[in-house]
């Protein structure tokens, strides 16, 4: 059961597109691509949605990392960093970064790992 505030996406189709997006901004093994974003997806919080389209921005972790997912419909449409997002915040109806944003990054963490709360992210 994911905490108040938080959705679980790990089920959502994923383009073409968003997992090479993936390999390409966050690394690793190109096969397990696939299984990692799924795995950063299934804790996420919702950013904002942009009002023209219909997609919706979530913000999940990946090995420390901040990483926002452009949601449309049943689709995952692309990935990018957070700093690639940020002058997009005012797109998905935000006009400054969230309040707090070391607590809620660490929330999106997974309880059970070993992470330096004054670490990268």
């Amino acid at each position: 059961m994911l905490p108040s505030g938080q959705r679980d996406y790990s089920s959502i189709r994923l383009t073409r597109h968003a997992l090479e997006r993936f390999h390409e901004r966050f690394g690793g093994d190109a096969v397990d691509s696939e299984s990692a974003l799924r795995a950063a997806l299934s804790r996420t919080r919702r950013l904002g949605r942009n009002a023209d389209n219909g997609a919706v921005a979530v913000l999940a972790v990946y090995r420390g990392r901040a990483l926002v997912a452009i949601l449309q419909d049943v689709s995952c449409l692309t990935i990018l960093t957070w700093p690639q997002f940020v002058p997009r915040l005012s797109e998905f109806g935000r006009t400054r970064v969230p309040r707090k944003w070391g607590r809620l990054l660490r929330r999106l963490v997974d309880p059970d790992l070993d992470l330096d709360p004054e670490g990268p992210i």
